[in-house]
């Protein structure tokens, strides 16, 4: 007898305003369960490629995972563009 945990290393959050390396913001979304031993991607929820960042904190509660990141780096347009096309491929948004 056992249960399925799925762990997912990308975070798709909608979170405005400009990142900044090395500081933490919160998040909240569907339940789920999300790496916090390496980095992992962040992306808008239309797959934009926007960070890679570090889960430091997640707590599942009431049907949602809610927890703080910290930016590790923040991607250029240029990083950005080949990695966004790649999340729309794979995810089925081309």
């Amino acid at each position: 007898m056992g249960f399925v945990i799925n762990v997912n290393n990308i975070l798709r959050s909608d979170i405005g305003g400009q990142l900044q390396v090395g500081q933490e913001y919160s998040f909240a979304k569907e339940l789920s369960v999300l790496a916090d031993d390496i980095q992992i991607w962040l992306t808008q929820k239309d797959w934009t490629a926007v960070a890679e960042i570090q889960i430091i904190e997640q707590t599942r509660r009431d049907g949602k995972t809610v927890g703080k990141f910290i930016v590790k780096h923040v991607y250029t347009p240029e990083e950005a563009a080949p990695l966004t096309a790649i999340f729309r491929r794979m995810y089925g948004w081309e």
